[in-house]
């Protein structure tokens, strides 16, 4: 069994880097930028990238499986930020694991406690990212109503939308 996923991979692998070397040539990133300008890159032509590095990468999984599909995103789209990296979002904003550990670093040199400790964490999160606190308050509404799975995320979608219009 093992022999014949090795091999459907060195297959479709050749397969799919002889229809890369024969389809045509993709949108510089520049164009692709000018196209949607509230996204670096198009939904669309991110689904097909995607879907082209998992199909390079289809033998692997896990940790070793998003790593490649990291470098080969980035390979695909050069010179666009498609990642968070060193704790700042694509769109220039603190990650959420950034801002909760500059809150605790701030409460800390605090020194509170208890219940007044957890507020100020809360308030100070809340004002770091308030796109996160908006979306974690549309899901505590979506959840009292009694919403789950497919139900529970369109409700929180709908109301973060409502929230930024």
């Amino acid at each position: 069994m093992r022999r014949i996923a090795i091999v459907s991979v060195f297959v479709f692998g050749a397969a799919t880097a002889a229809s890369a070397q024969t389809a045509p040539a993709r949108p510089a990133p520049a164009a692709v930028a000018a196209a949607a300008p509230d996204e670096p890159v198009p939904r669309a032509e991110r689904a097909r990238a995607r879907q082209d590095c998992l199909s390079e990468n289809i033998a692997l999984s896990g940790e070793d499986l998003r790593a490649a599909m990291r470098l080969c995103m980035q390979g695909k789209f050069p010179g666009v930020q498609l990642y968070a990296h060193d704790g700042v979002t694509r769109d220039g904003r603190p990650t959420a694991v950034a801002a909760r550990a500059a809150c605790k670093t701030e409460i800390d040199a605090r020194r509170l406690e208890g219940v007044q400790r957890i507020a100020a964490l809360t308030a100070c999160f809340n004002a770091k990212r308030p796109d996160l606190a908006q979306r974690a308050e549309c899901r505590k509404e979506a959840r009292a109503r009694g919403l789950d799975g497919a139900e529970l995320r369109k409700a929180v979608e709908a109301c973060a939308r409502e929230a930024r219009s």
